[in-house]
């Protein structure tokens, strides 16, 4: 499960890692100077998208991003900083012990920058003295133990199979976080209900199975799911997941679904099979509309069952075609 910007520094916060000051703003917001704008999606890339903004002027940026039907917004004190660095711990796959990767570069790109190096760290002794003396003088920033002590316990006791900060600024007082992302393994939500409760998600069971191609693949349903992911692959296709969004899927279970698949930068189709029962169309239906605007990747719709013919009024008003057969739309998803 990926965290929301906000939701990851103040877990960071609550860590030890200095953040800047801000605010969570769903409507209005009232203040003055120079602040930073964050659309709040679960999604990378938003620096070149727009999707951040410094400005003195923060409910404008607002009012203009809600246009792409973003609905929070993450607005902080603008920061002013010497450099940016890099710094992120997760699992290192051949060892099975946390990993710190840092660069002396931060930003946008960094995943361009060779000068990544990463420092295994058993979860048998921890972070020592000797390990943070190793990192800071890699990315030439002292200071940082508090930061990589709180990254090294979001994997090791919070589950994380990430927990990045990008970029990490340096200043008079010290480093502080910027941009933070946090994803928790899916796997282990159970063991964290109270960090839910605290963001107000609810734990809800998934299947949800990355397949490597290129197609994203969101059904109802565990046999439904697998027959649609069986006819991309007999049809030519190669699916890039397992989704079973479950019986009873409202708007924001379907936004949450099509934005995590989205974010998989592998696909570039996304293909939705819904047979409507427990599961009513036209929530399906808003769900897709409140997400489309922000994947920015081609939809192709199957929608039969419950409340089917709302549903697709809901696509149409929003330019998006409803097949009733799901071998049309992953047909067109293929030829496309």
């Amino acid at each position: 499960m990926k965290l929301y910007e906000w939701e990851a520094k103040q877990l960071l916060a609550s860590l030890g890692v200095r953040v800047p000051k801000g605010q969570l703003v769903k409507d209005k917001f009232e203040g003055k100077g120079r602040y930073v704008v964050k659309a709040q999606v679960l999604e990378g890339g938003r620096g070149k998208r727009g999707l951040v903004r410094v400005t003195d002027d923060p409910q404008s940026a607002i009012d203009e991003m809600r246009k792409l039907g973003i609905d929070a917004f993450l607005v902080e004190e603008y920061v002013p900083h010497d450099r940016e660095a890099y710094i992120s711990a997760l699992l290192d796959r051949e060892t099975g012990e946390p990993m710190i990767a840092v660069s002396p570069v931060g930003g946008v790109d960094v995943e361009s920058i060779a000068q990544v190096r990463t420092f295994v760290i058993p979860m048998e002794r921890g972070v020592r003295g000797y390990d943070l003396i190793k990192i800071e003088r890699h990315i030439g920033i002292k200071g940082v133990g508090e930061v990589v002590n709180a990254l090294y316990k979001l994997v090791t006791e919070y589950d994380a199979e990430l927990a990045e900060i990008n970029p990490l600024a340096v200043t008079p007082e010290g480093p502080i976080a910027l941009d933070a992302k946090v994803i928790i393994d899916d796997n282990a939500l159970f063991r964290h209900q109270d960090l839910l409760s605290k963001f107000n998600r609810a734990y809800k069971p998934e299947s949800y199975v990355d397949l490597g191609g290129d197609i994203g693949i969101i059904s109802n349903g565990a046999g439904l799911t697998m027959a649609t992911m069986d006819m991309v692959k007999l049809m030519g296709g190669e699916p890039a997941d397992f989704f079973d969004i479950g019986g009873g899927a409202d708007r924001a279970r379907v936004k949450e679904a099509l934005l995590r698949v989205a974010s998989n930068p592998r696909v570039k189709k996304i293909v939705i099979n819904i047979f409507g029962g427990i599961t009513r169309c036209d929530e399906v239906a808003r769900g897709i509309v409140e997400a489309i605007d922000v994947i920015k990747k081609p939809v192709f719709v199957r929608l039969s069952g419950v409340n089917e013919e709302e549903g697709r009024k809901i696509l149409a008003e929003k330019g998006i075609k409803a097949y009733s057969r799901a071998i049309d739309a992953i047909g067109d998803a293929l030829r496309s």
